[in-house]
């Protein structure tokens, strides 16, 4: 946590934003005590410890240790916060996460029927990270750096036949229990770009933190992540969407909020797919200095990356090379030119280092027997080396009950209730909705004009006693307002689940909340605008069209289109749903789900 000195200093530069989370009042006491500013995402409640004026958690260490020695090292003990809970997953294993992979493979399995032999993607590597490292994994296109960083985040295809050891302080863990230690930061960038810097790790700490923490703390510990990543200017600028054309922050500051994202838990063990794709040299380097300031924290932090700058290049102070699945090298960034050198490949002066392995290790179309035959000569030094070592000799890790129940209570220790979930999605939900005023206008605009048109077409046939064959007239009419209730419910939901899509995916894998509390809330959401829209367009029609005017009839009337529209976006959801992040196909597949309400409204077929 930070000191609490450190909280006048950081108010001051907060203030101008109006956001201050410390603010000094006198006691009966006399006495300055600090008070905290509650966010709109609060119930209001604080813990028993923290009534009154906020105490900052002080840490204190319990005597029982939670992981066995590192490296012959003392017992690790737990760090816990005063009054018992638990600030972060850091504090119960104190930083010293030391991480290995072992007899790695990872290959397709051969498939007869499409005369496919199989393929190995990764074959059998070894290797370890220590903690407070940077380690680049990089390697040329289809080396098998995408496929190692999803098996150690437990994101491997089910397809994959994979066979490894993970060990955490050299004891075997799955890889279930690597994700609960450890955060994963997407080369993706995935937020809802009209919510505000604040507000969206406001919204993580509520979901993701420590559920014995009180919002006071949470709140602390935002202010703390803003501040470590440069991030307080921007705190209250909307994060922005290209595809959703709202502007917002630059890249590279989106990229450090992915950043503050993942280190709000203060997880010992992070992992980053590419963090400076799409990004300028400068950005780039800024932000691999953030992440070289998180691993000298104590983070253990394992990062793929193309072909760096060698100003970026030589922020990571580990790396390691893959060449067609295998490990080409593995250790200090420092060491490598001297070890390429060693075997007969020597780096051109004044030559960027990052270029110059990827050159070596590329597979050359026009020659690719020279190009893998020069990368198993590689490969095969390396594992001399490690021959050499002694690290092919070394006995696998086994697991250790007291650390395998240690994760497993950490992983007990996260996911809110049902009721706080609700609340926090529910606003957030709101608020999303709120803030997208063209495409409510637009939908609403759409809903009315139609509503018109077709009142014009079928006006008076319900009590124009000159219009031939009434009721045909009055049959088209219902069918057509079943057809519009039927197509607006399903656009309110194809135009915005297969945006939301991605992002609900990353909450849920994070364990933010399950599914059924996403969908209730996207349901709450659209109930206000949907009763209303409705409203105004069936009084539209309906009197237009001379309907049976008594309030009781109108009342059953609005009441069996508002059933509909909710109906209609139920299949909305299954269309959403079955179209994944293309909301092109998704608006495609709509008339699929509107034609039934229209085939079924009993109005086009008499089966007497």
């Amino acid at each position: 946590m930070m000191a609490e000195t450190r909280a006048p200093e950081r108010n001051d530069r907060l203030r101008s934003s109006g956001k201050v989370l410390f603010e000094n009042k006198t006691t009966e006491g006399g006495e300055s005590a600090p008070a905290v500013t509650l966010p709109i995402w609060s119930s209001g409640k604080v813990n028993s410890h923290n009534t009154g004026s906020l105490e900052q958690p002080q840490a204190t260490i319990d005597s029982s240790p939670v992981l066995e020695e590192v490296d012959g090292s003392a017992p690790v003990k737990r760090l816990t916060s005063r009054g018992g809970s638990q600030f972060s997953i850091r504090a119960a294993i104190t930083g010293n996460v030391d991480f290995s992979w072992h007899q790695v493979t990872v290959s397709i399995p051969p498939d007869p029927k499409k005369n496919f032999p199989g393929k190995t993607i990764i074959d059998n590597i070894n290797g370890s990270v220590k903690s407070g490292s940077l380690l680049a994994i990089m390697g040329a296109s289809g080396a098998g750096k995408t496929t190692f960083l999803n098996l150690l985040t437990e994101r491997t295809a089910s397809a994959l036949q994979v066979n490894a050891t993970l060990a955490i302080n050299n004891h075997a863990v799955t890889a279930n229990n690597i994700r609960k230690i450890s955060s994963y930061i997407q080369q993706q960038d995935l937020f809802f770009g009209n919510l505000t810097v604040l507000e969206h790790l406001t919204i993580q700490a509520l979901l993701r933190m420590n559920k014995s923490l009180s919002t006071e703390e949470r709140m602390e510990r935002v202010y703390e992540v803003l501040d470590e990543l440069g991030l307080t200017k921007v705190i209250n600028n909307r994060i922005g969407s290209t595809a959703g054309g709202v502007r917002g922050i630059s890249g590279g500051e989106q990229k450090r909020l992915a950043f503050a994202t993942e280190v709000l838990t203060d997880p010992p063990l992070m992992f980053a797919d590419e963090p400076t794709s799409g990004l300028d040299s400068f950005a780039s380097q800024s932000v691999i200095e953030h992440l070289r300031g998180m691993a000298s924290q104590g983070r253990t932090i394992l990062c793929t990356i193309h072909q760096p700058p060698s100003e970026v290049f030589n922020n990571f102070d580990q790396l390691l090379l893959l060449a067609e699945g295998r490990t080409a090298y593995l250790g200090p960034l420092a060491g490598a030119v001297d070890h390429f050198s060693r075997i007969g490949y020597n780096c051109p002066e004044g030559f960027n280092p990052a270029d110059f392995y990827i050159y070596t290790l590329a597979v050359n179309p026009n020659a690719k027997e020279a190009s893998k035959a020069q990368i198993k000569t590689i490969t095969d030094a390396y594992i001399q080396k490690e021959i050499e070592e002694g690290v092919q000799d070394r006995p696998l890790p086994v697991a250790s009950e007291r650390v395998t129940n240690a994760v497993r209570e950490l992983g007990h220790q996260h996911g809110e209730s049902l009721f706080t979930q609700l609340r926090v999605v529910g606003k957030r939900t709101f608020l999303l909705t709120s803030r997208n005023p063209i495409t409510i206008r637009v939908g609403t605009l759409s809903t009315l004009v139609t509503s018109l048109i077709i009142g014009l077409v079928f006006l008076r046939v319900g009590f124009d006693s000159e219009i031939p064959d009434r009721v045909q007239g009055i049959a088209g009419s219902m069918f057509f307002i079943i057809a519009l209730a039927a197509f607006s419910g399903i656009s309110n939901v194809v135009q915005v689940i297969p945006v939301e899509r991605p992002v609900f995916l990353r909450d849920y894998d994070n364990r933010m909340y399950n599914p059924g509390v996403y969908f209730f809330c996207q349901y709450l959401a659209t109930i206000p605008l949907v009763c209303v829209v409705q409203l105004l367009s069936l009084a539209i029609m309906y009197f237009m069209i001379g309907f049976d005017s008594s309030p009781e009839r109108f009342f059953l009337f609005y009441v069996i289109i508002i059933l509909s529209v909710f109906a209609a976006e139920s299949v909305g959801y299954i269309i959403a749903a079955a179209a994944g992040d293309n909301a092109a196909i998704a608006f495609a597949l709509a008339p699929i789900g509107t034609v039934p309400f229209m085939l079924f409204a009993g109005l086009l077929l008499n089966l007497e």
